[in-house]
Protein backbone atom coordinates (compact mmCIF):
# COMPACT_ATOMS: atom_id res chain seq x y z
CA UNK A 1 0.00 0.00 0.00
CA UNK A 2 1.17 3.36 0.44
CA UNK A 3 3.81 2.95 3.37
CA UNK A 4 2.39 5.80 5.47
CA UNK A 5 1.69 5.51 8.96
CA UNK A 6 -0.10 8.41 10.82
CA UNK A 7 0.20 9.33 14.51
CA UNK A 8 -3.16 9.80 15.50
CA UNK A 9 -3.40 12.63 18.21
CA UNK A 10 -6.69 14.00 19.77
CA UNK A 11 -8.09 17.52 18.09
CA UNK A 12 -8.31 18.66 21.96
CA UNK A 13 -4.92 17.58 22.94
CA UNK A 14 -3.36 19.44 19.48
CA UNK A 15 -5.41 22.58 20.49
CA UNK A 16 -3.79 22.18 24.07
CA UNK A 17 -0.70 24.20 24.33
CA UNK A 18 1.11 21.79 27.06
CA UNK A 19 -0.27 18.61 25.07
CA UNK A 20 0.70 20.52 22.02
CA UNK A 21 4.43 20.62 23.06
CA UNK A 22 4.42 17.55 24.71
CA UNK A 23 3.63 15.89 21.24
CA UNK A 24 5.79 17.53 19.42
CA UNK A 25 8.55 16.55 22.01
CA UNK A 26 7.15 12.50 21.28
CA UNK A 27 7.39 12.84 17.64
CA UNK A 28 11.05 14.71 17.69
CA UNK A 29 11.89 11.80 20.30
CA UNK A 30 10.42 9.01 17.84
CA UNK A 31 12.51 10.74 14.94
CA UNK A 32 15.56 10.36 17.35
CA UNK A 33 15.34 6.90 18.44
CA UNK A 34 14.67 5.72 14.24
CA UNK A 35 17.52 7.60 13.20
CA UNK A 36 19.75 6.09 16.46
CA UNK A 37 18.48 2.59 15.38
CA UNK A 38 19.43 2.72 12.07
CA UNK A 39 22.65 3.70 12.98
CA UNK A 40 22.86 1.08 15.39
CA UNK A 41 21.02 -1.97 14.06
CA UNK A 42 23.22 -4.55 15.54
CA UNK A 43 23.09 -3.27 18.84
CA UNK A 44 19.43 -3.28 18.37
CA UNK A 45 18.88 -5.75 17.32
CA UNK A 46 20.75 -7.79 20.10
CA UNK A 47 18.77 -5.73 22.72
CA UNK A 48 15.62 -6.33 21.49
CA UNK A 49 16.03 -9.95 20.48
CA UNK A 50 16.60 -10.42 24.02
CA UNK A 51 13.99 -8.75 25.27
CA UNK A 52 11.61 -10.92 23.21
CA UNK A 53 13.67 -14.02 23.69
CA UNK A 54 14.65 -14.84 19.53
CA UNK A 55 18.05 -15.18 18.38
CA UNK A 56 19.86 -11.96 17.58
CA UNK A 57 20.38 -12.98 14.24
CA UNK A 58 17.02 -13.85 13.37
CA UNK A 59 15.83 -10.20 14.59
CA UNK A 60 19.08 -8.92 12.90
CA UNK A 61 18.05 -10.29 9.60
CA UNK A 62 14.61 -8.96 9.67
CA UNK A 63 15.49 -5.84 10.00
CA UNK A 64 18.01 -5.35 7.58
CA UNK A 65 15.68 -7.11 5.23
CA UNK A 66 13.00 -4.11 6.27
CA UNK A 67 15.92 -1.36 5.65
CA UNK A 68 16.05 -2.68 2.42
CA UNK A 69 12.25 -2.61 1.57
CA UNK A 70 11.49 0.59 3.82
CA UNK A 71 12.70 3.50 4.86
CA UNK A 72 10.82 4.09 8.58
CA UNK A 73 10.92 7.68 9.32
CA UNK A 74 8.84 10.30 11.08
CA UNK A 75 8.57 13.20 8.40
CA UNK A 76 6.32 15.97 8.17
CA UNK A 77 2.71 16.27 6.40
CA UNK A 78 3.35 16.85 2.27
CA UNK A 79 0.83 16.54 -0.34
CA UNK A 80 3.00 13.49 -1.53
CA UNK A 81 1.61 11.37 1.33
CA UNK A 82 -1.53 12.84 1.32
CA UNK A 83 -1.96 11.46 -2.29
CA UNK A 84 -0.17 8.19 -1.57
CA UNK A 85 -3.14 7.40 0.63
CA UNK A 86 -5.64 9.03 -1.18
CA UNK A 87 -4.57 6.56 -3.83
CA UNK A 88 -5.53 3.77 -1.39
CA UNK A 89 -8.74 4.72 -0.25
CA UNK A 90 -9.47 5.21 -4.17
CA UNK A 91 -7.89 1.69 -4.66
CA UNK A 92 -10.78 0.19 -1.62
CA UNK A 93 -13.38 2.42 -3.03
CA UNK A 94 -12.62 1.02 -6.32
CA UNK A 95 -12.53 -3.05 -4.83
CA UNK A 96 -15.81 -1.99 -2.53
CA UNK A 97 -13.92 -2.37 0.41
CA UNK A 98 -14.79 1.37 1.63
CA UNK A 99 -18.79 1.99 0.38
CA UNK A 100 -17.99 5.08 -1.27
CA UNK A 101 -15.08 7.06 -2.60
CA UNK A 102 -13.96 9.15 0.67
CA UNK A 103 -11.23 12.28 1.03
CA UNK A 104 -8.30 11.14 3.15
CA UNK A 105 -6.83 15.06 3.28
CA UNK A 106 -8.97 15.90 6.91
CA UNK A 107 -7.19 13.33 8.22
CA UNK A 108 -3.93 15.25 8.05
CA UNK A 109 -2.68 17.73 9.77
CA UNK A 110 0.36 20.25 9.12
CA UNK A 111 0.03 21.38 12.69
CA UNK A 112 3.57 19.79 13.85
CA UNK A 113 5.85 19.76 10.76
CA UNK A 114 7.96 22.55 11.90
CA UNK A 115 8.72 20.64 14.85
CA UNK A 116 9.45 17.62 13.16
CA UNK A 117 11.48 19.42 10.64
CA UNK A 118 13.51 21.18 13.07
CA UNK A 119 14.22 18.12 15.25
CA UNK A 120 18.06 17.53 14.94
CA UNK A 121 19.33 14.19 15.02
Amino acid sequence: MSGNFMIVGAPSAIADPGKNAAIADFLCRIKKSQAWRESNLETWAKSYASAISIDGSIVLEQAKQEEKQRHVQVLPTSDEAIASQQEVADTFAKAGVLPAKVSVKPLWHTTFNHAIAKCSI
